[in-house]
This record gives C-alpha cells, structure tokens and sequence, in this order.
C-alpha cells in the first residue's frame, strides 16, 4: 500500500527576507493546522528536507480541498510514496503500473531530486537507469526533456523513493494576519469577494455591524482566526491589538467606533476606505466567486492572459 503526502509550495514567500519570510510561513502553518481542526480533517504538518510536508488518512479530494484553502500556498505537489528500494527496474514497474497510457505512443521525461547523504546513486545517473528502464518495460516511450507528454517526477531518499504525481494550483497570495486587520460588514456577494480578495493580500477581516453570517461562514474556511483582532509590539516592547488600518462596505464613520486606536499612540494611519473590485467584469467576478467557495476546482482566473495584454 502506497502512503501519500502533499508538498507545499510558498511562491511569493519566498521572495522576503528570511525573517520575514519565517514569520509569514508560521502563520501560514498555524492557519492550515486551524483550518484542519475546524473541518475534522486529520492533518500532520512535518519537514522533508526543504520542503513543507502534509501527511493525512483523510481522504485524497477532502485533504487537497482543505489545502487549498490556504492562503499564501502557491501550488500542491501530490506525493506518492513508491517504494523503499531503490532499484530503477522496481521502479519503473511500480510508476507504469499507476500510469494510464500505457502502450500508447507518447513522449517522457525524468527528473529526479535527491535529498540527503548522496549512495549509489546521484540525480542524473537515477534519472538515466530509471529512463531506460521505462523505455525497456514499455517501448512506445520516446525521450523529450523539452515538452513531454509524461514528466516522471521522483523524489530520492536514502530510505525511500516517492513520485510527485500531480501539482495543484493553490491560491496564491499571502497568509491572513500578517498585513494587519481590515473591518468589514459583510452584506453582500461583492463585500465578500471584496474580503476575499483583501484577505488573499495578507490582512484579517474583522467583521462588524451587520454582517451576515453567510459571508462570515464562507470566510472562515479561508481563516480559521477571521475577526480576531491581530497582535503586534509597541516602541517599549509590549504587545497590543492593532488598530484596523482599512474598511470596505461601511463609511469610514460607520467605522470609527470599531478602529481601536490607542490613545497613546505615536503614530497613526488615516483609514482608507478599500474597493478591490474596482475594475473587474462581470466574468471576472463569476470566476472568483466559484473560486471562493470551491477552490480546489475552479481557479481564481481562468483566463490568466488577459491582464498582461
């Protein structure tokens, strides 16, 4: 029996500085890890190497759905565990028998990412005896490292071998709470995508006023800590709540009583009144809010052409 695992991929994270990038991806965690206790989905987070690893029984569409609620994962590596030998022909065995063309003319490629003390095998030589072993145990595969038909991801332990079978889009973005807090009264369709896509950028909604609990619903299978306030230092040291630096769906007198600024605060941020939306079609919106509710289906943007023309 195969064990199965999913690798994270951060994207725009990795692009901080290593600081800040350690502080956005804890809190990207501690978001998932809540995420999967609210949904009862048995969740285990754990390191391989590099990478940011999730391990579950649940099954495969409800863990994938879970993931991919969570905001600032760029991608998700399906991982399958092959085998603990090594040896190319096994796997090359066990990669055809879970491939569905087999027989049928196509092209492949193999690329092959070794993690720890280097044995008999490095990446490039592993690459090349499991090629030729999939060439030998099926001889419609032709070679095309530029284009293939069927990339032959393996992942090259000392105690294992594993394949990455499929990659899932994620939402992108950043995790909620890093970027500060937002108010919010969530009335309608478009204050939520409006949310959404406020939230995507690394802030937390507070909702206020009479928001309804629908929206508030949908928003918190993105944010398991949707209207908690978030905690920051002052000059001296000590924590506090910050005070929300943004609106959308209210006036900014509406929300003046829901600020909470301190009284003693050196520096402060005029609130700015927030319309994302600003610019999107009809189409556009339709896309987002299918992905809203079921990300692990719909992109954000099905046609991603169109923005760069």
């Amino acid at each position: 029996m195969t064990q199965q695992s999913w690798i994270l991929r951060f994207g725009e994270l990795g692009l901080k500085s290593k600081v800040v990038r350690r502080s956005f991806q804890r809190s990207l965690r501690r978001n998932l890890v809540k995420l999967a206790e609210n949904s009862s989905v048995p969740l285990v987070r754990d390191r391989l190497r590099d990478f940011d690893v999730i391990y579950s029984t649940a099954p495969t569409d409800v863990v994938e759905d879970l993931i991919c609620h969570g905001l600032g994962i760029v991608a998700i590596d399906r991982m399958v565990q092959l085998s603990k030998d090594s040896d190319p022909k096994r796997i090359s065995e066990l990669l055809l028998n879970r491939h569905e063309r087999v027989g049928q003319e196509r092209t492949f490629g193999v690329r092959v990412k070794r993690l720890g003390k280097k044995g008999e095998w490095d990446s490039q030589s592993y690459a090349r005896a499991l090629g030729a072993a999939l060439i030998e145990k099926d001889p419609s595969l032709s070679v095309d490292l530029s284009n293939p038909d069927w990339w032959v991801k393996i992942i090259l332990e000392p105690s294992a071998v594993s394949s990455i079978e499929r990659r899932i889009q994620g939402p992108g973005g950043l995790p909620t709470g890093v970027q500060g807090d937002v108010l919010a009264q969530l009335q309608t369709k478009e204050d939520a995508l409006s949310s959404f896509l406020i939230m995507r950028r690394g802030s937390r909604i507070i909702p206020v006023m009479d928001s309804k609990s629908e929206f508030v619903e949908l928003l918190l299978k993105w944010d398991p800590f949707l209207g908690v306030r978030s905690r920051t230092k002052d000059e001296h040291g000590e924590m506090f709540q910050r005070p929300a630096w943004g609106v959308v769906g209210l006036t900014l007198e509406q929300a003046q009583p829901h600020i909470q600024r301190r009284e003693k605060a050196i520096k402060t941020t005029p609130l700015s009144t927030l319309e994302p939306l600003c610019g999107w079609t009809k189409r556009e919106k339709q896309a987002l809010w299918k992905h809203l509710n079921d990300p692990s289906r719909h992109p954000a943007h099905p046609d991603n052409t169109s923005w760069f023309e």
